[in-house]
């Protein structure tokens, strides 16, 4: 379960900077996603957000899966994503990501989306979270800041609801120490990738303007020669098969 420390960091009013009340920057990120990840995910009839948050990430889930959970602990978020996404194939939960894994039974065919959620967790409770995943035998793909992108640390200045001793963590999570987590807990890191090059809050303005749609996406392919600067990685993990 998420500790005090934590539940005071996302308190109320609090990170307004995550707030979107549309899903433009939702659909930039899941296409950069689709281009990473060679699966189709239209064979997944559920997804599962794991820390919706005030649900920035969730638009693009609503639109393009049939049936969607948005599982996030606190109660200020819940408020905000009641009032974005009151659909009827949309299901939010007020539970911690330790607390629904444990109580719910995870259909087949369902997917399990996490953003910014890693480096909020202590490693026993990424553990919790993993071993949990190789049970249910679905899928999960994980979306983190790059720790190699020293533009993190700008926003961090810029943000005032931002907190280093709350977000270190981002900085030891790097592929392999992550595939290694992984790899303890039964699952197999069969896709990673970095996306995003321009930091989000130039993306998020850029977006609105429909036409820059296009060439931020091949701005995007820059990737393979700047991953310095690509605001994201991206972890696509399965059940290690017989574990």
């Amino acid at each position: 379960m998420m500790n005090n420390k934590n539940n005071e960091y996302f308190a109320e009013d609090t990170h307004k900077y995550m707030y979107c009340n549309d899903g433009v920057f939702s659909e930039f990120i899941f296409s950069l996603i689709t281009r990473t990840v060679p699966d189709d995910f239209s064979k997944y009839s559920t997804a599962i957000e794991l820390g919706a948050g005030m649900g920035r990430f969730s638009f693009a889930l609503i639109k393009h899966f049939p049936k969607v959970y948005l599982i996030e602990p606190s109660e200020s978020y819940i408020t905000v994503l009641k009032q974005l996404f009151d659909t009827s194939h949309v299901t939010i939960v007020k539970s911690t990501m330790e607390e629904f894994l444990k109580n719910n039974p995870i259909p087949k065919d369902s997917i399990f989306f996490s953003f910014h959620l890693l480096h909020h967790l202590t490693r026993e409770q990424r553990k919790e979270c993993f071993t949990a995943l190789r049970t249910a035998n679905v899928p999960a793909l994980f979306l983190e800041p790059n720790p190699l992108n020293p533009l993190i640390i700008l926003q961090l200045m810029l943000y005032p609801d931002m907190r280093m001793k709350n977000e270190f963590q981002y900085i030891r999570l790097t592929r392999g120490r992550l595939a290694k987590e992984f790899n303890e807990c039964g699952l197999e890191l069969t896709d990673y990738g970095r996306l995003c090059v321009l930091p989000p809050p130039i993306t998020k303005l850029a977006l609105k303007q429909s036409f820059l749609m296009k060439p931020l996406l091949l701005l995007d392919t820059l990737k393979q020669v700047l991953p310095f600067f690509s605001s994201y990685h991206l972890f696509y993990c399965k059940s290690k098969p017989g574990a």
